[in-house]
C-alpha cells in the first residue's frame, strides 16, 4: 500500500503591517469588521466630488446646486451604511432631508450653516447608532478620523483596481491624458492670446485658477464623502466612551448636601425675581439703580449658563447617588422645577428687552436655545421623578428635539419674522432700527415692503439680483425678486426715526 501524501494547509495571507498598526491604534473602539474592498464606493465618492467641482464654481449663491450635491452625497453614504434599515437611522434620514431643503428655501446663509451642522451631527449619530452624549460627540469626531482609519481599506481598494486588466489601464490612461491636457492647455492659453481665445470658446474655465479651484473642490468633497462611507461601512463603537453607571456614594450627605446648596441658591434667585416682578419698575430702580429694561437684560447669558449647568449637575448626582431613592427623586424634581423658573425668568427678561429695544435674529436664537433646554429639563423630570425609568433615551430625545427646533425655526422664515416684529413695534412706538433692518437678507424683503411706508422701505431695501441659472434658484431670493420687480429704486430722503439700542 502506498502511504497517503498529505498536503499541508495553505496558511492564510499575512495581514499587512499597516493594517495591523491601524487596528492596534484604534483597538476595540473602532474595529474594521468589514474588510471587503469596494471599488464602487471609491468611484461613487469621486463622482460626487466631480459633480461638486463642476457645479460649485458656477454657483453664485445658495440654491439648487447645494441640494443636488447634498442629495448625491447622502445617497452614496446611506446606500452602503451598515445600519441603513434601522428605524433610528431612517428617522434621522428624514429629518436630514427636511433640514437640507432649507438651503433652497431660505436665502439666509446662517440658516444653511446651522442646518448643515445639525445634519452632520444627525448623520454621524445615525451611522454609529450613538445613544449617549459622549457617544454622539465621538461619532461626530469619527467623521474626520474616518479618513485616517480607512487608509488601509483605501489602499486595498486601489490595489484591487490595478489588478483589473481592463478597467485600471483605461482609468489610468484617461487620468493621465486629462492631466496633461489641462496642464499644457492651461499654460498655452495663459501664454498666448489667440490660443487662449480658442480655448475660451471651447472651455470657458480653462485658466489655471479655475482648474486649481475645481481640483480642490473635487478632492475636498470627494474626501468628505469617502470618509463618511467608511464610517457607514465600519461604524465605531462610540458608546464605549460613555461614562456608564458610576459607583454610588456610600453616605447620603456626600451628594445630598451639595444638592441642597444648589437648590437653596436657585430658590433665593427665584425669590429675588418674584420680588422684582411684584415690586415693579420703581422697586428695581430704587434697589439697583437700573432701569427695568437694563435690569432684565443684565445677566441673561449667566441664566442660560445656569440652566445648562443644572443639567450637568443632575447628570453627575444621578450617577453618584444611590438608585431609586425618594430623597434623590425629590431633590432632582425640586431642582429641575426651580431651573424651569430660571428659564421662564430668562425668557421674560429677553421679552422685556425686545419690547424696549427691538428684535434681532440673535435674540431669537438665544430664546430658542433657552426653550430647548427647558424642554430637556421637562424630559429629566419625566424620567427621573415621574416614570423612574432609565434615562438612556434622553440623549436621543434631546438630539431630535434640538433638530426639530432648528427645522421649525428655519421653515418659519426667521428673518422675515424678526422684521415683522420690528415693524409691529414701529407701529406701536414709532421706533425703528433702520441699520439693523438693512442687515437682514432677502428673506425679509417682502415683509419690509408690505409692512412699512414706501419712503421708509426705500431706505432699507436693496434690489436683489435674480438667479442667473436654474442652479441658483432659491425660494427666498425669488420671492424678494418678485417683491421688488415694480419697487421704485430712486434715491429718497430717509426720515429721522428713533433708533433702537
Amino acid at each position: 500500500m502506498h502511504s497517503a501524501v498529505t498536503t499541508p494547509p495553505t496558511p492564510p495571507p499575512a495581514e499587512p503591517e499597516h493594517d495591523a498598526a491601524m487596528d492596534s491604534l484604534f483597538g476595540d473602539l473602532w474595529p474594521e469588521t468589514d474588510r471587503r474592498v469596494r471599488p464602487g464606493v471609491l468611484l461613487a465618492a469621486a463622482s460626487v466630488g466631480l459633480l461638486a467641482a463642476i457645479l460649485y464654481p458656477l454657483r453664485n449663491s445658495l440654491g439648487l446646486t447645494d441640494i443636488i450635491v447634498f442629495l448625491a452625497a447622502g445617497a452614496t453614504v446611506l446606500t452602503v451604511a451598515k445600519r441603513r434599515r434601522e428605524k433610528w437611522t431612517l428617522v434621522l434620514t428624514a429629518i436630514c432631508l427636511a433640514l437640507g431643503s432649507l438651503v433652497a428655501l431660505r436665502a439666509a446663509e446662517w440658516v444653511a450653516v446651522l442646518s448643515m451642522f445639525i445634519v452632520l451631527i444627525l448623520t454621524t449619530s445615525g451611522l454609529t447608532a450613538a445613544r449617549s452624549v459622549p457617544g454622539m460627540v465621538a461619532a461626530f469626531v469619527s467623521w474626520g478620523l474616518g479618513g485616517i482609519r480607512g487608509l488601509p481599506l483605501l489602499g486595498r481598494t486601489l490595489g484591487s483596481l490595478s489588478k483589473h486588466s481592463s478597467l485600471w489601464p483605461v482609468v489610468r490612461t484617461v487620468a493621465i491624458s486629462l492631466l496633461l491636457l489641462v496642464v499644457f492647455g492651461g499654460l498655452f492659453a495663459s501664454g498666448d492670446a489667440v490660443f487662449g481665445s480658442w480655448t475660451d470658446a471651447i472651455i470657458p474655465d480653462i485658466n489655471v485658477d479655475g482648474f486649481v479651484q475645481r481640483a480642490f473642490i473635487w478632492f475636498f468633497i470627494g474626501g468628505i464623502v469617502l470618509a463618511a462611507t467608511y464610517v457607514a461601512i465600519n461604524p465605531p463603537n462610540v458608546d464605549k466612551l460613555s461614562l456608564g453607571q458610576g459607583k454610588p456614594l456610600s453616605r447620603t450627605f456626600e451628594w445630598a448636601v451639595p444638592l441642597g446648596f444648589v437648590i437653596a441658591v436657585f430658590a433665593a434667585f427665584v425669590a429675588a425675581q418674584a420680588t422684582a416682578m411684584w415690586g415693579g419698575h420703581d422697586y428695581v430702580q430704587r434697589t439697583t439703580g437700573l432701569t427695568y429694561a437694563d435690569y432684565v437684560h443684565q445677566g441673561f447669558g449667566q441664566l442660560t449658563a445656569a440652566t445648562f449647568l443644572t443639567l450637568v449637575t443632575v447628570a453627575l448626582i444621578s450617577r453618584k447617588a444611590p438608585r431609586d431613592l425618594a430623597l434623590l427623586r425629590g431633590g432632582i424634581g425640586l431642582l429641575c422645577t426651580l431651573a424651569l423658573a430660571v428659564v421662564a425668568s430668562a425668557l421674560f427678561r429677553m421679552h422685556v428687552y425686545q419690547q424696549a429695544y427691538g428684535w434681532t435674529v440673535m435674540r431669537m436664537l438665544v430664546d430658542a436655545f433657552e426653550l430647548w433646554m427647558g424642554l430637556i429639563l421637562v424630559f429629566v423630570i419625566v424620567t427621573r421623578v415621574i416614570q423612574r425609568e432609565s434615562a438612556a433615551w434622553l440623549p436621543r430625545a434631546a438630539l431630535l428635539s434640538g433638530a426639530m427646533f432648528v427645522l421649525v425655526m428655519g421653515a418659519a422664515n426667521p428673518e422675515a419674522w424678526v422684521a415683522q416684529q420690528n415693524i409691529d413695534r414701529y407701529r406701536d412706538t414709532g421706533k425703528l432700527d433702520l441699520d439693523y433692518l438693512r442687515s437682514l437678507g432677502d428673506d425679509a424683503i417682502p415683509t419690509i415692503i408690505d409692512g412699512l411706508p414706501l419712503n421708509i422701505a426705500q431706505c432699507i431695501v436693496n434690489k436683489p439680483e435674480p438667479a442667473k441659472s436654474i442652479l441658483d434658484w432659491n425660494l427666498g431670493r425669488e420671492r424678494a425678486v418678485d417683491a421688488t420687480r415694480d419697487f421704485p429704486a430712486e434715491p429718497t430722503t430717509c426720515p429721522v426715526i428713533s433708533q433702537s439700542k
